[in-house]
């Protein structure tokens, strides 16, 4: 093999310890698959913070996760090990803007969305709807888990808005949420209040639901998550990139783009295995 890929290692007890890679092209797929990821989120414009991605890059991201995983199971073979597969997470978002209330026309796209992914071989799907006035709007999600199942779902960022964490999360548990993306309610997950939402979260729902720090979280400051034992961490592991000078600004999108990085990711990686967490 020309390149070495992470993913797939010996069943030990850090292997229960994963990360979630967003990403909203091939390429940035292709690159967190070969840095490690055990998970990829698919999304377009993460500068928006993530929305619904195309059929046509599902099926590409799928295709080279097989591609991918029959190269490295052959070699894992060789070696006596089990290589196992990256799993495939779909955002289910139709558009910007950060009330996540949305209308009827918006669900309906949604719902017809999550109809066609589900032909597909996806993993889970990740949502969040929020009522006026910032509460977990349960309506709506009772309609896109019914839609969804039996793929399970993840509550993203959406819960970082809502006033009361402990009311909204166990609203998410009643309503079958079995994992959540969270911040802790701030702009970084590393923040000191952050921390100390996402510890208490999980020490008092990690059984019902898991809690999966987001939003900052690098290979320099992983361990704090670990070592409360989050089973799950979530990164864009990204690096900027510059899509060359625009002499004519006509207003059709910024002329710098973000793409995940295979070392970056292998760094995440390596940090997470040399971690030791409380589960």
């Amino acid at each position: 093999m020309s390149r070495q890929c992470q993913f797939g290692w010996p069943n030990d007890p850090i292997s229960r310890i994963r990360l979630e890679v967003c990403i909203d092209s091939l390429e940035s797929a292709i690159n967190a698959i070969w840095g490690g990821a055990h998970e990829i989120e698919v999304c377009s414009s993460l500068t928006e913070g993530g929305l619904t991605p195309s059929a046509g890059l599902i099926t590409e991201v799928i295709k080279k996760v097989n591609e991918i995983h029959n190269e490295v199971a052959e070699e894992s073979i060789e070696h006596h090990e089990k290589s196992q597969i990256t799993k495939i997470n779909v955002m289910i978002r139709c558009r910007g803007g950060a009330d996540f209330c949305y209308t009827e026309h918006e669900i309906s796209t949604m719902l017809a969305d999550i109809a066609l992914f589900k032909e597909m071989p996806i993993d889970r799907f990740v949502f969040g709807a929020l009522t006026d006035d910032k509460e977990v709007d349960v309506d709506t999600c009772l309609r896109v888990i019914s839609a969804a199942s039996p793929i399970p779902l993840t509550f993203h960022r959406a819960f970082d808005l809502c006033g009361n964490p402990e009311i909204s999360i166990q609203k998410l548990v009643n309503l079958g949420f079995d994992r959540l993306l969270t911040s802790g309610q701030q702009g970084s997950a590393v923040e000191l209040n952050a921390v100390d939402l996402i510890r208490r979260l999980h020490q008092k729902y990690s059984d019902k639901i898991e809690i999966m720090p987001g939003s900052g979280v690098n290979s320099g400051n992983v361990a704090v998550f670990v070592a409360m034992g989050c089973t799950i961490v979530h990164s864009s592991c990204k690096k900027r990139r510059s899509g060359g000078y625009v002499t004519n600004d006509l207003g059709m999108g910024s002329t710098e783009m973000f793409v995940t990085d295979e070392n970056i990711v292998r760094d995440m990686v390596r940090s997470i295995t040399n971690c030791k967490g409380t589960s």
